[in-house]
């Protein structure tokens, strides 16, 4: 085992957009139950726009615009309807 924890694990360290580095493979895929994806951004943002709170849908769009568009494991993409309608 080596000492060094790699690019992903290295505090501060962000993947670039579209990054595969942690990926899993596709026999460990095959072999697990993979639940539905839907980012945190956008299942934050799905409950936070019903909210009675000042700004609602400001912030809903703020945390849309967050979404990790893939899974950074599986590769699934978000369903989420906000990204149909350019949110």
């Amino acid at each position: 085992m080596t000492d060094d924890p790699g690019p992903n694990l290295t505090p501060g360290f962000v993947n670039a957009p579209g990054s595969t580095s942690e990926l899993l493979p596709a026999e460990i895929l095959a072999a697990i139950n993979v639940p539905p994806y839907l980012s945190t951004a956008c299942d934050t943002a799905l409950r936070v726009e019903p909210a009675d709170v000042p700004d609602a849908t400001g912030w809903a769009r703020r945390l849309h615009s967050r979404c990790r568009l893939n899974n950074k494991f599986t590769g699934a993409p978000c369903p989420c309807s906000c990204h149909d309608k350019g949110a």
